[in-house]
């Protein structure tokens, strides 16, 4: 079957030798030409013409009257449909958007006199999707333009995607589609892969990625999209460039931010407000190089932020505990003494509270230049080309010490378009992304010291990596009577290189444990030389789309995968797996035994009856998806070539009990050889994948307005998850690899979720100076621990993954968006400052636009620090406490900053058994926020103006709060006695969901004022 597979790859890379996309960033026009009688009128030509570069496409329709359009460009269009006896007819203001597949369908008059028509007056119900059951949403210009965005990060306006929840600051990082986790997630720009690489997401916090002044506009596919759509198991993000025109149009602006127009944050330092400037800027201009035929753009964005931090409270030693720990073991002074000085007493006389901010400078640089030519009628292609700087630092923790972060992200593309004939187009595009990352942390401390009921400190820690990933891509359609069909390959050879400082952690259970010096592991790894990762992703797919009917249409697939595994340039790794190798796999082992049969097929059904006059579609579909674990987490066996320990007080191998101190003897932490403690990753690692169903109803209302109710359901399938290996058989007290000192860190592709999901939508297209959209989901995301790649929790009990069955860590069972633009009707904005009184521009030219958005509250895990002697496995990683019947688990006076979750309904677990409190079982706080915005547009001439515009984010000043501290502790007397502790953190809320900065979702109120000159 494998030797029948690998023919199977090769033939389909003969047949198509380059890489399949997805088809995001274009549009069709179908739809059927008929007489006054209702007869189907064969051989009609349709002209469809792009207003701006007077791009042109012709067809003729079939002996059906139908006609198909596809692989159009987005913009506005006119159709011009002629036919010998029949008066020309032209079907203007056709507005096409990305995704769009719109339906035409005229009548054609006797006669000879040329007819116009608005497609509204014919199209009715033109914005519903009659071809296929894809839920998601797109992204318009006019929301990228007009709707407030905290720091002009355009990823923000994912969230306004069905289907989308946010997690943390609106970022890249921390929004999730349908259930999947963030490195689910995929992002292409105009059809090029443009992830981080190394993750789906950028490690970086860039804002410029994709530049708001270069993109034209969006589209989400939250789930059940199509074949010709895919390459991972989660939400596909697809950015659209703007291109040039036959009129040159460009623009400069300026946006400007200071902390005196702030509020202050509901978590404050000692200090006077924290200072934060930032000052964005930038232009833009496209238009012809020769008229009709060659066209550019480019653009050019950057800012400069100072920031004096954002607080964070953090828990330090008391000045009574610094003393008794000096005294008591000297050789720990150095970890106490590195922490700040306490500024006030909590209900533990060991601890005090600490609220730092770290200076955080923040600069981008970036830049687009795009080129495209039309070489005939036949043949046309574009470059584009983008870039983006940046250095940052932020916090790395509460305890006010910062990490350095140096990125540069480069995107290049170069399409060919070719039409082979008028029903058959060919489309072949070759692309580059790179994402250079370097981190830089100094502390003063050379590990990581975790101790219970205090703030973890950092190490002094440097990290390089460089990412890229090269493409080719074609693209074949082709319509054939009432089917358009589509084929297509590709092929993208992903890698990146490596190479970090020394890394370790030593971890103390309580303060009597640090008192006593007593370590509850001790982990270090050797520094990693740079190593440089390879590997091959081939897809291939067949797509149909068959209007089976005038009013029913079918749209099924088949696409396939192939991901390889990873292979060191300098043959410097050393797969680990018990199961599969019985320990280490020997230096050049394949990371894991490949997939070849990932097979997703594809099927939605569309159905628009007559009796509805087309403006109802009932829709429904099924597919399965694969993905696979982020590349991060692959890397596996070239860590291992790096000698790595951890070291675990408890039972050992033989069967005695060993407690760790610091500093840990030189000999038992070798810096030679293969790591003691290996990274280990079951070379049986199927793909992972998603099954996804769903049904939908769409309803065409007045004003270019289509509601959509939709049911989503999803299942995932060998989904990424952690655990642990060579753990404790209880019945021998002894480890089946007695000569590895303590469990080893292992990552399986076995995880299973489950995700349903109700959807109301509303969306209006901006038409007569309005817009409006609208998303609330109910939705329930239940998984074992396992949320999707990257994203997972270990089980407190490694042989019952099933036990931790759980709603999962990103649930949020109520979320939704709202977004509206609104140019104000009154006064005459549309006169020019040269023939408009002073009255007509003052009154004139104002618009107002906000965005709505909120979710409830996301899990909270209580877990519980005990000592690996406690249980039977010896594995004391995610252990969870004992619930106490009858007793809630909020505090009974209400939930708040201080008291979030109840300590008193917990217990401890008997020895030798797990807790039985369920994962994830209650609820952090919840999100909501407005962010307004007005602006008044000045109309200098014809062609030039002038918009000054005040924003204004989290308008109300809401506290969004991030999650409590849920931590608990077992401390164990001389005499044998155990006891629960509580930290003095526990149950506390010490950040916001936004601790990063002042830019994105979940800051405390800010304002903006901008002014931009369009010409």
């Amino acid at each position: 079957m494998k030797l029948l597979a690998r023919y199977a790859i090769i033939i389909s890379l003969i047949l198509f030798p380059v890489f399949v996309r997805a088809q995001i960033d274009r549009t069709e026009l179908n739809g059927t030409i008929t007489d006054q009688s209702g007869a189907t009128v064969g051989n009609a030509v349709v002209t469809v013409t792009q207003e701006g570069t007077n791009q042109r496409r012709v067809v003729m329709t079939d002996g059906h009257g139908q006609f198909v359009v596809s692989s159009l460009p987005i913009g506005r269009f006119y159709v011009v449909i002629t036919h010998d006896g029949f008066k020309d007819l032209r079907i203007a203001d056709l507005d096409l958007h990305s995704g769009d597949i719109r339906t035409v369908n005229a009548k054609l008059e006797i006669g000879e006199i040329t007819q116009t028509i608005g497609v509204e007056a014919d199209t009715g119900g033109a914005q519903l999707d009659k071809s296929n059951a894809a839920f998601g949403g797109t992204i318009q210009s006019v929301q990228i333009s007009k709707i407030p965005l905290n720091g002009r990060n355009i990823t923000n306006l994912e969230l306004l995607a069905p289907g989308a929840i946010d997690s943390g600051s609106g970022a890249q990082s921390s929004i999730r589609f349908s259930g999947n986790g963030t490195d689910d997630n995929n992002f292409r720009l105009d059809g090029v892969d443009a992830s981080g690489v190394f993750h789906a997401s950028l490690k970086s916090a860039l804002r410029l990625q994709f530049s708001t002044e270069a993109i034209a506009e969006f589209k989400v596919d939250s789930g059940a999209y199509t074949a010709d759509t895919g390459g991972s198991a989660g939400g596909q993000v697809s950015l659209i460039s703007k291109t040039g025109t036959n009129a040159f149009h460009g623009s400069v602006f300026d946006y400007l931010r200071n902390n005196y127009f702030d509020a202050r944050g509901p978590i404050q330092s000692k200090n006077k407000r924290p200072v934060f400037q930032l000052n964005q800027f930038g232009g833009s201009l496209g238009g012809p190089v020769i008229k009709d035929r060659t066209f550019f753009f480019a653009n050019y964005e950057g800012f400069r932020q100072q920031l004096g931090g954002v607080p964070q409270t953090g828990f330090v030693p008391s000045a009574a505990f610094r003393s008794e720990l000096t005294a008591a073991q000297p050789a720990l002074a150095f970890i106490v003494n590195a922490y700040p000085q306490g500024e006030a007493p909590t209900s533990d006389p060991n601890v005090d509270s600490f609220t730092g901010v770290v200076p955080s400078p923040d600069s981008e640089n970036a830049g687009t230049a795009r080129i495209d030519h039309r070489f005939s009628q036949q043949d046309s292609a574009y470059v584009r080309y983008n870039i983006d700087d940046g250095v940052s630092t932020s916090a790395l923790n509460a305890l006010a010490q910062g990490i350095t972060v140096t990125s540069r992200v480069q995107n290049l593309v170069l399409e060919e378009t070719h039409i082979i004939n008028p029903r058959m187009i060919n489309e072949v595009q070759f692309g580059l992304n790179r994402n250079t990352y370097i981190q830089s942390q100094q502390t003063g401390l050379p590990f990581n010291f975790s101790i219970t009921g205090f703030t973890s400190l950092s190490e002094n820690y440097t990290k390089e990596q460089v990412g890229q990933s090269e493409s080719a891509n074609d693209t074949v359609t082709w319509t054939k009577g009432y089917h358009t069909l589509k084929f297509g390959a590709e092929v993208k050879f992903p890698w990146f290189n490596e190479q970090n400082s020394v890394d370790g952690t030593a971890a103390y259970l309580n303060e009597a444990a640090l008192l006593a010096n007593q370590l509850s592991t001790f982990q270090t790894t050797a520094a990693l030389p740079d190593k440089g990762m390879r590997k091959i992703h081939v897809a291939g797919y067949a797509q149909d789309e068959w209007k089976a009917t005038e009013n029913l249409t079918l749209n099924y697939g088949l696409r396939y995968n192939y991901f390889s595994p990873f292979h060191e340039v300098h043959n410097n790794e050393d797969p680990f797996d018990i199961a599969d190798c019985g320990g280490y796999c020997g230096v050049g082992t394949s990371f894991y035994h490949p997939n070849y049969l990932s097979f997703d097929p594809r099927l939605s059904i569309a159905f628009a009856p007559a009796s509805l006059k087309g403006k109802t579609v009932f829709r429904a579909g099924y597919g399965s998806y694969h993905g696979e674990v982020q590349l991060g987490d692959e890397d596996s066996p070239v860590v291992n070539t790096e000698p790595s320990t951890l070291l675990t007080s408890g039972v050992q191998s033989d069967g005695s009990i060993v407690q760790y101190s610091y500093p840990v003897p030189p000999a038992l932490t070798p810096s030679t050889g293969l790591a003691l403690t290996p990274r280990s990753m079951a070379r049986h690692h199927p793909d992972s994948y998603v099954e996804q169903w769903t049904a939908s109803v769409q309803q065409a209302l007045p004003g270019q307005t289509v509601f959509t109710l939709t049911y989503l359901g999803a299942h995932g399938v060998h989904l990424f998850r952690r655990g642990y290996t060579n753990l404790i058989n209880p019945a021998t007290n002894t480890r089946p690899l007695p000569q590895y000192p303590s469990e080893i860190d292992t990552k399986y592709n076995e995880g299973g979720s489950n995700f349903n999901a109700l959807v109301v939508s509303l969306n209006r297209r901006f038409h007569n100076g309005f817009f409006v959209a609208g998303n609330y989901m109910y939705s329930h995301a239940l998984n074992d621990g396992s949320v999707g790649a990257g994203d997972a929790d270990a089980a407190q009990n490694i042989a019952c993954f099933s036990c931790d069955y759980a709603t999962s860590d990103f649930d949020a069972r109520h979320s939704g968006t709202f977004s509206a633009v609104y140019d104000l009707p009154f006064g005459h904005g549309q006169r020019y400052l040269a023939s408009g009184t002073a009255a007509d521009l003052i009154a004139g030219g104002w618009s107002v636009n906000t965005l709505l958005s909120a979710r409830a509250g996301l899990p909270v895990n209580v877990t519980l620090s005990r000592s690996s002697t406690e249980l039977p496995d010896g594995n004391n990683v995610d252990q969870r406490p004992d619930r106490v019947s009858g007793i809630s688990l909020y505090p009974s006076g209400g939930r708040g900053i201080s008291h979030w979750v109840n300590p008193a309904a917990f217990t401890l677990p008997a020895v030798g058994s797990w807790g039985n409190a369920g994962r994830n079982l209650m609820n952090g706080p919840p999100l909501w926020q407005d962010d307004s915005a007005v602006e008044k547009n000045f109309r200098i001439t014809e062609r030039n103006n002038v918009i000054f515009r005040a924003e204004a984010f989290n308008i109300f000043n809401r506290s969004q709060y991030g999650q409590p501290s849920s931590s608990l502790s077992v401390t164990t007397t001389k005499s044998g006695d155990r006891t629960l502790t509580v930290p003095a953190s526990f149950g506390k809320i010490t950040s916001t969901v936004n601790s990063a900065g002042l830019v994105g979702t979940g800051t405390p109120r800010v304002l903006e004022f901008s002014l931009r000159v369009t010409y």
